[in-house]
């Protein structure tokens, strides 16, 4: 079980350079969406875009790290899998609910 939840993840160690791809398609998304998010929203999309753009470089360095070390334990994972998994969630609820459209006041 655990292991089909943490596949992706095994998949970005294999090819770091994959983990660009969740990275440019959720900025994709965000940007198609943008002018309806509000503030809320605006601040959620960005950290969750920060973290999948920070990660892509992290896992290529640590690909290169685990090929100078005998025996790579990735703990860090422990942390990083739940943070991207999470960030990637509140991306696709922030695109797929829709916009708040401001209630029209009486003059």
């Amino acid at each position: 079980m655990i292991e089909a939840a943490l596949y992706p993840l095994v998949l970005l160690m294999a090819v770091p350079g994959l983990a660009f791809l969740p990275a440019i398609l959720l900025a994709w998304w965000v940007r198609r969406r943008w002018s309806g998010f509000g503030p809320g929203r605006k601040l959620f999309a960005v950290t969750g875009l920060a973290m999948w753009f920070l990660y892509a470089p992290y896992e290529t360095y640590m690909y290169f790290w685990m090929r100078t070390v005998v025996v790579p334990i990735r703990v860090d994972l422990l942390l990083v899998a739940p943070l991207l998994y999470a960030a990637t969630l509140v991306l696709a609820a922030a695109c797929l609910w829709p916009a708040r459209t401001p209630t029209p006041q009486p003059d």
